[in-house]
């Protein structure tokens, strides 16, 4: 083989590999591990029923009454559109359809956390080294003293769950998801940890991702960062929450850091306009049960830090009556379809979705929220449906989950990596054939 062909093979080689290189950066993908803690039973619905009752009483008055957001995003197209360039995934865990988490680290060098990614609150949080609560004992701590680029805050923080909350002082650090350094990210370095949903929690702690006007003491949420400091390429999250879960199954879904991923879900996103920029809410044109209208332009929050559908007292004994309270697992093929219409697209959860299977006996996925008069689609909702929520815009985007790709396993960059690697091989085939 001449000098000159061999110079043409080793500027190949480079650019394949370059090709490789530049697909491996183009998506993080960050694989999590699954807790065996939790256990799904009656007591664990009550108990999160009583979890959104106090982490929405909070904004309940802007969330039944402002709709000054609502006015200026009316005119905002409902089209469909896929969002351009590089984008971040990070990796949740499922367990049993319920608690999606995943990883990040803090300081440096990197501690490591798992955290509930959770678009109904806005501030991150872990247990401090510091913190006295039994609680914590099982949990990965955050110790400041062992970071060199830890920022003394001197604040304290207090956040109150529904059953339970969490209060310690803020600090400052790197924060680190899916390979993306936030500098200077402000977080609740917990001290003290309280009640039976912090005990029983699989996580360490949460990450917020609903608007800045939601977080305690004014911090601002991760993700605002993230795009201050240019670490995606749009102001876009969404979330690919996978509802089949099972007890051995560690893969729960992916979190997509900067756009949405087409391969994780079917057909165009269908848009609407966020009504009141706190929590992630909209207007939903109508919602049935079978032949039964519920309601009509009723208000909606898109949160994955609750797993239920949870709907107004009044409505909820009305999906009773529907229902005759008391449901049979034998019967669950026979129950009404509930149909959400949201841009004039109808979205359906049939029965089997919003039923809970316990042990052997069957109850509604769906619970109610006293005093309550919008909806709180949780990961019943998100697990069948794509869902991409969209900063810039002020918008929320949903589609069908593509369960049949492969759920990111080969996306087109993976893809185009093994296909480079297939061209290396057969070009270092071919170039040990004509030295022999």
């Amino acid at each position: 083989m001449t000098s000159s062909n061999s110079q043409v093979r080793a500027l190949a080689l480079l650019t394949i590999l370059g090709l490789v290189a530049g697909a491996c950066a183009a998506l993080h993908r960050i694989p999590v591990h699954r807790s065996q803690k939790f256990v799904r039973t009656r007591q664990s619905l009550i108990a999160e029923r009583e979890h959104v009752s106090r982490k929405y009483n909070l904004m309940q008055s802007n969330i039944s009454s402002s709709n000054s957001s609502s006015s200026s995003n009316s005119t905002r197209s409902s089209s469909s559109t896929t969002i351009a360039g590089n984008y971040t995934a990070e990796t949740l865990t499922n367990i049993m359809n319920f608690q999606y988490f995943g990883n990040i680290s803090i300081g440096t060098p990197p501690q490591y956390f798992m955290v509930q990614f959770d678009t109904g609150s806005s501030n991150l949080w872990v247990p401090s080294v510091n913190c006295s609560s039994l609680d914590c004992s099982s949990r990965k701590t955050y110790s400041s003293s062992a970071s060199t680029t830890f920022q003394n805050n001197g604040k304290t923080f207090a956040i109150t769950y529904g059953s339970g909350s969490v209060s310690g002082t803020l600090s400052t650090d790197v924060v680190t998801v899916a390979g993306l350094k936030i500098v200077g990210q402000t977080f609740g370095e917990a001290t003290i940890e309280t009640g039976t949903g912090m005990e029983d929690a699989s996580f360490d702690g949460i990450f917020g991702m609903a608007y800045s006007s939601l977080a305690v003491d004014g911090v601002l949420p991760p993700f605002y960062n993230m795009w201050s400091q240019k670490l995606v390429d749009a102001p876009v999250f969404s979330f690919y929450l996978a509802n089949n879960g099972t007890s051995t199954a560690s893969y729960g879904g992916e979190l997509i850091l900067g756009g949405s991923d087409p391969s994780l879900y079917t057909g165009k996103l269908i848009y609407v306009p966020v009504y009141s920029q706190n929590y992630w809410q909209f207007q939903m044109e109508g919602v049935t049960l079978g032949s039964t209208t519920l309601c009509s332009y009723c208000l909606a929050v898109a949160d994955t830090g609750t797993s239920l559908i949870i709907v107004p007292t009044a409505i909820y004994q009305k999906i009773l009556t529907i229902l005759n309270k008391v449901i049979d697992c034998a019967d669950i093929s026979s129950l009404p379809t509930l149909t959400i219409t949201i841009s004039g697209v109808p979205f359906q959860i049939p029965p089997s979705a919003y039923i809970v299977q316990l042990d052997g006996f069957c109850t509604l996925g769906i619970e109610s929220v006293e005093g309550s008069d919008f909806w709180i689609l949780g990961d019943i909702f998100i697990g069948r449906y794509y869902t991409e929520f969209d900063l810039g815009n002020n918008r929320l985007g949903f589609a069908s989950t593509n369960s049949g790709s492969g759920v990111g396993a080969f996306s087109p960059w993976k893809i185009l990596g093994l296909a480079a690697l297939g061209a290396l091989w057969r070009l270092f085939r071919i170039d040990t054939q004509s030295n022999h």
